[in-house]
């Protein structure tokens, strides 16, 4: 099964975008780019296509850096021995490593301390603190932690340890009275961007101890910022960006070998990367062993040590990737077993023996399966460690802060959080969460959705496009990729790819435009895909590199079935076999042009008592393309609405028009969303042929019977109908009529008198003769367009007929 999505086109201040596009000599589209990024005025959006190193904000700025710096230039003077304390995540790993190379560069005794995730949990812990103070260290500065740790900081205070906190989480109420405290988020701190990630404040008191912008920790610096989700505009736009480029041009050894392994050596590195490559092979080395081998890895110099723990992280990677798959589908299982967690608004997931280390990657993946805010719970020896994901719409932080009394300790932010539970109160937390859940998250919340930018025609799509839109770029957390809506594609080719088919490649078209697309871990999906003739993509748009060839590729968030759906059925041979099996299946609404194909149209929708019953129509169309009132077949329920003056649902075009101008009139009634079937074949062919037989016999068969009339001099038209087979016998009538019309022939009640004195004339002078001319001509183009045409070109005929009709619905 599909999951269900709601597709928002974002509104977008359309004047604004204007005035932008204007002013900065932008595309249009970028205009509007920069309004849904919340770039409203010239300046601000010129800054960011064009981002400058001299914009990184004063250090200074940031509260108690001046305290700081001056306390570890002193550590430094007086060599005294300085700790960096970190994190075991790749924000952790990164500033752990930026401090410690920062200090080491200008002459300190430091070391760094990461706690083992599994013995002693995130953040700093009394015990660590007494072994530093025992190995003889004077000053110990945290990196992404601290900001909670009220107790922690006491200790060492006790302990006679200076502490420098520098941190990026949501601080609690009471803050820890270290002996500084550098967080831009910190109530009284005026820094500007208060959406650093940890190493982007590590990053800050670089800059500030090196009185410059610390150009070779960059690369460290948007490791950590792209991993850590951070989001991608003001400050850490301009790390990315210069992260970036340092990366691609000049990569230290641990970046160099974690190029290789993940086999993207020689390519342009993206945010992307980071987020996919990056920053899951230095997570890894926190989640299953301990982070300091990610550290050693981005400190080393070692080209040949850097390949090593590369590799070994590598094989961390594969080995978090297997355990967290397993734990997904226990957790799946574990959901499946207690359905009535899912009449709730949050999950809250529990089980002994589960890896601790990779909760989080786990509850992320319950999130996009279940789409609730997903609480992770590892369970060892009465205690529960969890990791907890959520949606939008629900703050996480702030709702667990009402279940503060259940925890043993927490943290985190809007949108992801840590805890420890003892196990007899995780019902307690399950119930309360859910009953917060319930005052703020509607059931529309629970269907995930897919903010849209713009809604693109694939014709208007080039490289020179795309390339217009990778201005913005690099896209992350806070700046996404632009993603645009394309409606009303062919589907050309669907197809699962790559190991056990796990991903999903379309091509798709419109008209002479193609496009290849690529959704990931869908391949499941493709039989589904590949029901519906046309569809509707949401995804982003990149430039793909192959072979030296360069193309447009779309990277595939969601589709659906197209509204108009055509299948052109005219092979079938038996209809009305085929109608009794779609009338056992759907409520089906059938038109017919013709009287005739009612009495079999009617015998083929009778349901068998087997049967599930549906609510068929039976429309008949007049010659003007006007539908009269339907005949109602079946006693189901039918949730379309009866209405003469449209069709929508499956819509069956059961036989032959009399016209095309009859044909497209009811093609303009079909409206919503439907699928159209076109089951006119071979038989109906067969009968309109006879019909162009039947309406206008051959020029000698008048001359026959002008020469009959004259022989006789007068005749009726059943004398001449006695000398003829019956099969003329109709066309006798005709004949006479059009002889009158033209003088040939003078009618005296029944019988018909030679006109001897009447000149020559053509028949096509006969206003008869023209009305039926006219009515092979239009059978002819009947035949022509709906019988001849191969199925693409008849389907795009139909197709052709209802975008303009749609087309030219919106533009009135």
């Amino acid at each position: 099964m599909k999951q269900e999505k709601r597709w928002l086109l974002m509104e977008t201040d359309e004047q604004i975008a204007s005035r932008l596009s204007a002013e900065l000599r932008v595309s249009p589209i970028i205009g509007k780019l920069l309004v849904r990024r919340g770039l409203t005025d010239a300046e601000s959006a010129r800054q960011f296509l064009h981002p400058d190193r001299s914009r990184f904000y004063d250090p200074f700025l940031m509260k108690d850096m001046e305290k700081a710096v001056a306390r570890i230039r002193k550590a430094i003077a007086d060599q005294e021995r300085i700790m960096v304390y970190g994190d075991y995540d790749a924000d952790g790993a990164t500033s752990t490593s930026l401090m410690y190379l920062a200090l080491q560069k200008l002459g300190a005794q430091v070391e760094y301390y990461i706690p083992d995730r599994f013995a002693e949990g995130y953040g700093l812990n009394g015990p660590a603190l007494v072994q530093a103070k025992e190995r003889g260290f004077d000053l110990v500065i945290t990196v992404d932690n601290g900001i909670a740790a009220v107790d922690e900081v006491r200790i060492a205070n006790e302990l006679g340890l200076d502490l420098i906190v520098t941190d990026h989480h949501t601080p609690p109420e009471v803050l820890p009275d270290a002996y500084a405290i550098l967080n831009p988020k910190q109530p009284g701190c005026q820094y500007p961007d208060k959406m650093l990630a940890g190493v982007g404040v590590a990053f800050k008191v670089a800059q500030a101890l090196f009185g410059e912008v610390p150009e070779e920790f960059l690369d460290l610096a948007v490791l950590g910022t792209v991993a850590d989700l951070a989001p991608l505009v003001d400050e850490n736009r301009l790390l990315a960006v210069y992260g970036l480029e340092r990366i691609n041009r000049n990569p230290r050894p641990g970046m160099k070998a974690l190029l290789e392994v993940s086999g993207l050596e020689g390519k342009e590195i993206t945010a992307g990367h980071i987020g996919f490559a990056f920053g899951p092979r230095i997570n890894a080395a926190g989640r299953l062993d301990s982070a300091t081998y990610a550290v050693e890895l981005l400190t080393t110099e070692d080209e040949a040590r850097a390949r090593e723990l590369a590799d070994f992280l590598n094989e961390r990677n594969q080995e978090r990737q297997e355990i967290s798959a397993e734990m997904f589908e226990e957790a799946v299982q574990e959901v499946e077993a207690h359905p009535e967690w899912l009449d709730g608004r949050v999950l809250v997931v529990a089980k002994e023996g589960w890896n601790a280390g990779v909760i989080g990657i786990v509850a992320s993946r319950l999130v996009e399966r279940y789409y609730r805010p997903t609480l992770m719970i590892s369970i060892s020896e009465g205690m529960g460690k969890g990791s907890a994901r959520s949606i939008h719409g629900f703050h996480l932080y702030d709702s667990m802060s009402s279940c503060r009394d259940l925890f043993e300790h927490f943290g985190g932010h809007k949108m992801a959080a840590g805890f420890s539970i003892e196990v007899e109160k995780i019902g307690e937390l399950r119930d309360r969460l859910n009953r917060i859940a319930e005052e703020v998250l509607t059931p529309e919340d629970l269907i995930p959705k897919i903010d849209i930018d713009a809604e693109l025609n694939l014709l208007d799509i080039d490289i020179e496009f795309v390339q217009t839109v990778e201005r913005l770029a690099p896209f992350g957390f806070g700046n996404p990729s632009p993603r645009f809506q394309l409606s009303g594609l062919d589907l050309e080719r669907c197809r699962p790819v790559g190991q056990d088919g796990a991903h999903l490649q379309f091509q798709v078209a419109k008209r002479a435009a193609k496009l290849a697309g690529i959704a990931f871990r869908r391949g499941a999906e493709a039989d589904l895909v590949n029901e519906w003739p046309r569809v509707d993509l949401v995804g982003e748009l990149a430039i793909n590199e192959w072979n030296g060839r360069r193309s447009i590729q779309i990277i595939m968030d969601d589709w659906r079935p197209n509204a108009i759906q055509v299948f052109d059925c005219r092979h079938v041979a038996d209809k009305t076999r085929w109608l009794e099996e779609q009338a056992g299946k759907k409520d089906l609404s059938v038109v017919c042009f013709h009287s005739e194909s009612l009495a079999e149209v009617s015998r083929a929708l009778q349901p068998y008592p087997w049967q599930e019953s549906h609510v068929h129509r039976v429309y008949t169309a007049d010659a003007d393309g006007s539908l009269g009132d339907p005949q109602s077949i079946g006693d189901g329920h039918s949730n379309t609405e009866v209405h003469a003056d449209f069709l929508s649902g499956d819509v069956v075009i059961f036989d032959l028009p009399l016209s095309l101008y009859q044909y497209e009139a009811v093609l303009q009634k079909l409206t919503g969303t439907y699928r159209l079937y076109l089951l006119h074949g071979p038989s109906d062919r067969q009968w309109v042929e006879q019909q162009k037989r039947y309406l206008l016999p051959e020029r000698k068969f008048f001359a026959g019977i002008y020469k009959m009339l004259q022989e006789k001099g007068s005749a009726t038209c059943s004398d001449l109908q006695k000398r003829l087979q019956p099969a003329y016998h109709d066309a006798v009538d005709l004949v006479l009529s059009v002889f009158v019309e033209l003088g040939f022939a003078v009618r005296n009640g029944n019988t018909y008198h030679v006109n001897k004195g009447t000149n020559k004339r053509a028949l096509e002078e006969s206003e008869l003769y023209r009305q039926r001319q006219a009515r092979i001509e239009s059978y002819t183009s009947v035949i022509s367009k709906l019988m001849d045409a191969s199925s693409e070109q008849a389907v795009a005929d139909v197709l052709r007929l209802l975008t303009a009709k749609s087309e030219g619905a919106q533009g009135a």
